[in-house]
């Protein structure tokens, strides 16, 4: 059995993932299945090692919101493994940094830098953007954010009504329920989420929504009052002021 296996590190702590269906022992650890779709240049590449790539996770999930909030000014670590006998020999593919995530209509794309041409670069740089680049949460962004309750009474589709009405701050954020998270896509009024996929949810059971963000200096402000936080640069220039040309922002 063939197998690919993901490792990030970032400081002291280390996920691993595997893209089988299922769980995995190799190389000494447990690898969590997860959906990984990899695109194919390390396979087309001379020499892997050296090949930038990438590949699509579904939008929610852990990983996906590593990808898109990447800490600043330390971009963590990942090696591709492979096995072709059910892990027990494994190589490494790939070696490299997370760069960046891409939301992709329900998926993000994770660009990922080898190692080779991380040496190539002469000094640090940062990408500043309008949006926010920090998560939800997290020590840049200030706010502590915490889980409400809630009933299922309806559910369609993707659309879930609750039995108590809660403020309509809940878009981009999720619900969850056991160990399994739903992106919240809109939330049209106090009663009803709108999910951004169809999700099994028995009627009257218990569940968790937990407000969401999207990184916009209003919804930072309105939502939670945190524009002093702000990580985003709104007023960033669209004409370089010295030739006139467009800046790519």
């Amino acid at each position: 059995m063939v197998l690919e296996l993901y490792q990030i590190e970032l400081r002291d702590e280390v996920w691993r993932y595997t893209s089988c269906q299922r769980d995995v022992l190799a190389n000494g650890y447990h690898w969590q299945s997860h959906v990984i779709d990899r695109d194919a240049s390390i396979e087309q590449s001379d020499d892997p090692l050296r090949a930038d790539t990438e590949f699509r996770v579904e939008a929610g999930s852990e990983l996906a919101n590593l990808a898109l909030n990447p800490p600043l000014n330390t971009a963590p670590k990942v090696t591709i493994y492979r096995s072709e006998d059910g892990g027990r020999t494994v190589y490494a593919v790939f070696a490299g940094r997370l760069m960046a995530g891409v939301w992709d209509e329900g998926f993000v794309t994770v660009e990922l830098e080898a190692v080779h041409t991380e040496l190539q670069v002469t000094g640090l740089n940062e990408t500043i953007a309008p949006q926010c680049r920090y998560e939800l949460g997290s020590r840049k962004c200030g706010v502590r954010e915490v889980a409400r309750d809630i009933t299922i009474q309806a559910v369609d589709g993707c659309q879930v009504v609750i039995s108590e009405p809660v403020p309509v701050e809940y878009a981009f954020g999720y619900l969850k329920q056991g160990g399994t998270y739903y992106f919240i896509d809109q939330q049209p009024d106090g009663v009803t989420l709108v999910l951004l996929h169809p999700a099994r949810l028995a009627v009257g059971t218990a569940a968790q929504i937990t407000r969401g963000c999207d990184r916009s200096l209003a919804t930072c402000f309105r939502r939670f009052n945190n524009a002093f936080n702000f990580g985003g640069a709104v007023n960033l220039p669209t004409k370089n002021p010295y030739v006139g040309d467009p800046i790519d922002r």
